[in-house]
Formats: structure tokens, sequence, C-alpha cells
């Protein structure tokens, strides 16, 4: 399963107070010249003022056919000049007409909604902080970086409680928090993000709606809602056009239909997630890596142990040879135990094609990763008996290694 991917104190002046002496928003100082006015007195620009010769005319004592040549070439002059000066202007006029328009617009957002100009700061300050996480990989560090975006979210929130941007921020935030616990699981807030991100759907069903259904589905997927994951996940596919976000979505889909039982479904959508990623130019390979390793732990749960291999193997080709992918940030297994499945079928996909000299270190591995799995999953796993013979299969591989090596010995 995988998932997407210091701020400023504000003013001590009270929420819609203007200070002494300063000008509201929007006005005009007494004295001063509104934008495009002209001063009384003051000559537009570009215009001559009476009496005085152009640049580049002649005096009046030119004779006319000195006049002529001198017009002629301020004519020309200005015509090689005259486009760059349009495009400028075509250029700059929109954009000072779109900030002048934006700055109107906040300004009679906050008369209609006041807190809106002071919620736009909290919700930059808590995005930069958000920001931050890409950085970093202490989980202590993480959560108190998450705690102060979600802090100033939440503040945001209040001010303005029917924006649909802020709660979609503080919605997000929410479903990254974790918290490490000493000899615990880690403390999350999925209920918490779930019903908020049910809240902003409610408020705008079109704002983000793809992440909303995937981040939805991740956080039912965490609760063990799999069936409520998987209608989320349909519901951001019907969004999705960028190719690798299809991937994902498809891979995440495969895997709670997994977790149903639903093996020949997931291995459609495992499919289609590979189909995606392979036609996204490899824009993250990451996706294509995950989908095969998935289809790999469903066709072995169907009984197609062989096909499995091989979908392993092509998982591992995509990082040249190895499986660091499951472990790789923003990808989790629910149940935990799962990833020990995944990484011994890519052991033992990597004995059957490696070198004889790196085979038995392969099985090692895979005997490994089985071990683990069974000693983590539940008594009620169905996969605990496959798991079993996948365990007996290897540790009859690595008996049987000495005798071929020996075999292979010159005499």
């Amino acid at each position: 399963m995988r998932a997407r991917d210091g701020a400023a104190r504000g003013s001590d002046v009270p929420r819609g107070a203007v200070p002494r002496g300063a000008v509201p928003r929007g006005a005009v100082p007494r004295g001063a010249v509104p934008r495009g006015a002209v001063p009384r007195g003051a000559v537009p620009r570009g215009a001559v003022p009476r009496g005085v010769v152009p640049r580049g005319a002649g005096p009046r004592e030119v004779s006319p056919r000195g006049a002529v040549s001198v017009a002629v070439s301020f004519v020309v002059a200005f015509l090689a000049l005259a486009p760059a000066h349009a495009v400028q202007a075509q250029t700059a006029e929109p954009a000072a007409e779109a900030h002048a328009l934006d700055e109107t617009a906040d300004f009679w957002r906050e008369v209609r909604q006041p807190g809106y100009q002071r919620s736009r700061v909290l919700l930059r300050h808590g995005i930069r902080m958000l920001l931050r996480l890409r950085e970093e990989r202490r989980p202590h560090v993480r959560a108190a970086i998450l705690e102060g975006a979600l802090e100033r979210f939440q503040r945001a929130h209040l001010l303005v409680p029917e924006d649909a941007e802020v709660l979609y921020e503080l919605a997000r935030a929410t479903a990254l928090y974790e918290r490490p616990r000493r000899g615990q699981p880690a403390e999350r807030r999925d209920e918490e993000a779930i019903t908020l991100f049910e809240r902003l759907r409610a408020l705008d069903p079109d704002l983000h709606a793809e992440q909303v259904g995937f981040e939805l589905g991740i956080l039912y997927t965490r609760v063990g809602r799999y069936e409520e994951a998987a209608a989320e996940y349909r519901r951001a596919l019907r969004y999705v056009y960028d190719e690798d976000f299809a991937a994902i979505t498809h891979s995440n889909l495969a895997e709670v239909r997994m977790m149903a039982g639903a093996l020949e479904d997931a291995v459609h959508h495992y499919e289609r997630a590979i189909a995606h990623a392979e036609q996204s130019g490899a824009q993250d390979p990451r996706s294509l890596a995950l989908a095969l390793f998935g289809a790999a732990v469903a066709l072995d749960r169907l009984g197609e142990h062989r096909a499995a291999l091989e979908h392993a193997a092509r998982a591992r080709g995509v990082f040249g040879g190895n499986q660091d992918v499951l472990r790789a940030d923003g990808v989790f297994f629910e149940p935990a135990s799962e990833i020990h499945y995944y990484e011994g079928l890519g052991h033992m996909a990597a004995a059957e094609r490696d070198v004889p000299s790196e085979r038995a270190g392969h099985l090692r591995d895979a005997r490994e990763s089985w071990r683990t799995y069974l000693a983590l999953s539940a008594e009620d796993d169905p996969w605990n008996d496959l798991a079993e013979r996948h365990l007996e299969e290897v540790e009859r591989a690595l008996a049987e290694a000495p005798r071929q090596a020996r075999s292979r010995d010159p005499e």
C-alpha cells in the first residue's frame, strides 16, 4: 500500500481593526492620486507638452526635405520598437489588473467574512511546515512539525469554518499524523481524519476529489474497513488523469480487494496498475515495481506460483535486482506481516535467477522472511498454510544446495 508521497506570529492588532495612521486596504489616502489618474497640470505619459519639440525632430527652421527625413526616421524607429512595447503592455497590464482584482476581492471577502485574511496567513504557515516533512526522517521531529502545522490549520478553520481549502489542509495534516510510542503502535488520528474529509466532501464535493477519495481509501484501509476503502479508490479513479497516480490508485485498490479475498479482481487491478505505470514512461519507477510485487503476491495466492515468481523477478529488476522499494518511505502494509510475504517471494525469485554462488544467500533470506511472516501473522490468517509450504520448499532447497555445489566442483 502506498501513500502519495517556522511560522511568524501574527500582528497584535485586533482582527478587522485598522492601526492608527494606517490606510484601510483599497482606500486612497487624502491628497493621493488614484492609480491610473493624472494629477492636475501633469502631462499624461507619452504626450508632448505644448511648445516642446519631440526627441529626434529638428527645429522649426529645418528645410522641408530635412523635416520629412527626420519625420520618416522617427516613424520607422517608433514602428520598430512598438511591438516590444506592445508585448510588455499586454503582459504587464493584465497582471496588474488581476492583482488589483485579487486585492479588491480579498478586501470584500474580509468585510463579508471577518478573519479571512488572518486565515490565509495561517494557511501559508501551515503548508510551509508540511513542506519541511520532505527532508525530515526522524519520527519524533516529524510529529512535532505536524503538530505545529495542525495548530495553524485548526486556528484558520476556527476563523473560517466554511472555507473548503482550509478544511482540506487540516484533514490532510491529520491523516499524516503519526507519533511513535515505545512498546506500542504509533499514535494516529485516522478516525478524526476520516470525519474531516467527509465534512469537506459535504462542503465541496469537487474540491481535490481524486485526492480526497485516495486519502479516504488509505484511512479506511488502516482502520480495517476494506469495502469502504475499495469504494473510495474507485471514486478517486473517476477523477484521475495522471498515469502515475492512476497506477498507485489501482495498486492500492488491488491490495484491499486481495484483503477481502477477491484475488481475481486484485490481479485485474494490479495489471491495470502495471499498464498505467509503463505508460507513464517510468515517471516514478516505484509505482511499476510495487504493482509487479503486488501482482506476484496475488498470483501466488491464486495458485499460480510460477507466474508469481516471474512478476517478482520483474519487480526486482526495476531497481537493478533489489527489493528496497518495499521499505521505501510512504509504503506501508496492512496487516504489518504482509511485507514479509512480499519479500519472501522476492528472495525466492532471486534464488532462481541469480548466479549459483548467490543462490544459498537468497534462500536463507527467503527462509527468514517466511519464518517472520508466520511469527507475526494472525492465527486465522488465510495464507499461513501457503507460507508454511513455501518455507518447507526453501528449506529443502537449502539442504540440496551443498550437494549441488559439490556436484559442480571439478574433480
